[in-house]
């Protein structure tokens, strides 16, 4: 059985007169009724009652008109959503996220993104870079936001935008009071630091700066995720260098202040598999276009 023969029952069914059914197909009559015919002997059971004054289905004909009707557009559907697929208004598309990227900024690249596409399916992850890569070389993830070094050459990125780095403190803190911190506050300081095997680098200039000015601060609490870090650190664990996306998130007991200068910002860039040819992904990394933040592309920044 063909979707053709299907096609065919429906006109005459919906004609009940094989003349009209024919010339609503383009076709002769007698090769219609034959290959109704045939489709009464593969299935094993009269469709229509046939005189010489008129055509009406039979039980089994009324029951085979809803499934066909059903098959047929199933197969419109199909065909429809193929084509969308083709041009990358359909699918699926599996995004990692670092936390400091989850705000307004994109937010309004998501909406655009939605709005322009709503047959796509968006799935968001919360991970860090290093999981992002991971995912990324492994085919689990489709495009990731996250901190460069990149380092792989099966990975292709763009810039998309950069941040200045703040310092984040426990209300009350020595450094939350002061009205310009510099280098040599930091001596001895007790941080709230990403576990080293969570991030790849983000402090490295921070230490640098330290080391310059003779100041030693002491990692004393390392956090898997950043919701932690900036808990723990609101709870009076320690201080940290962070972002400035994260000062758009209000949490009680953490203020931010600004680090004294010598910091590169931080940069976000859209990462995907270089062989992944998919329209949708190209879609959604057109999506950023119009939103992204003047910056150097190659500088360093990492979650």
């Amino acid at each position: 059985m063909e979707l053709r023969h299907l096609r065919y029952f429906v006109a005459v069914a919906e004609e009940l007169n094989f003349r009209g059914a024919a010339e609503k197909l383009h076709m002769a009559q007698p090769p219609l009724s034959a290959q109704i015919k045939a489709l009464e002997q593969e299935l094993r059971a009269r469709l229509f009652e046939r005189t010489t004054r008129s055509v009406q289905l039979t039980h089994a004909g009324r029951v085979f008109l809803e499934e066909a009707r059903a098959v047929l557009r199933a197969s419109t559907q199909a065909e429809q959503r193929v084509r969308d697929a083709e041009h990358g208004l359909a699918g699926t598309l599996r995004v990692g996220v670092v936390a400091p990227v989850a705000n307004a900024w994109l937010a309004g690249i998501l909406r655009r993104f939605r709005r322009q596409y709503p047959a796509v399916q968006l799935s968001i992850f919360d991970l860090t870079s290093t999981e992002q890569m991971r995912r990324l070389r492994a085919k689990e993830l489709d495009a990731g936001l996250l901190r460069p070094p990149i380092g792989f050459p099966e990975l292709d990125y763009q810039f998309v935008g950069e941040s200045t780095q703040v310092l984040a403190v426990p209300v009350g803190h020595r450094l939350a009071r002061k009205r310009k911190i510099t280098w040599p506050d930091f001596h001895e300081e007790e941080l709230v630091l990403i576990h080293p095997s969570a991030q790849h680098g983000f402090y490295d200039a921070f230490f640098a700066e330290c080391a310059k000015a003779g100041a030693k601060p002491r990692p004393v609490q390392y956090a898997n995720d950043i919701q932690t870090k900036m808990w723990l650190i609101s709870a009076g664990f320690g201080i940290a260098p962070t972002t400035s996306t994260l000062e758009e998130v209000k949490r009680a007991g953490l203020v931010f202040r600004p680090l004294p200068t010598g910091l590169p910002p931080v940069q976000t860039v859209l990462v995907w598999q270089r062989e992944d040819q998919s329209p949708v992904l190209r879609h959604f990394r057109e999506t950023f276009e119009p939103f992204v933040r003047p910056g150097v592309r190659d500088g360093k920044g990492i979650s």
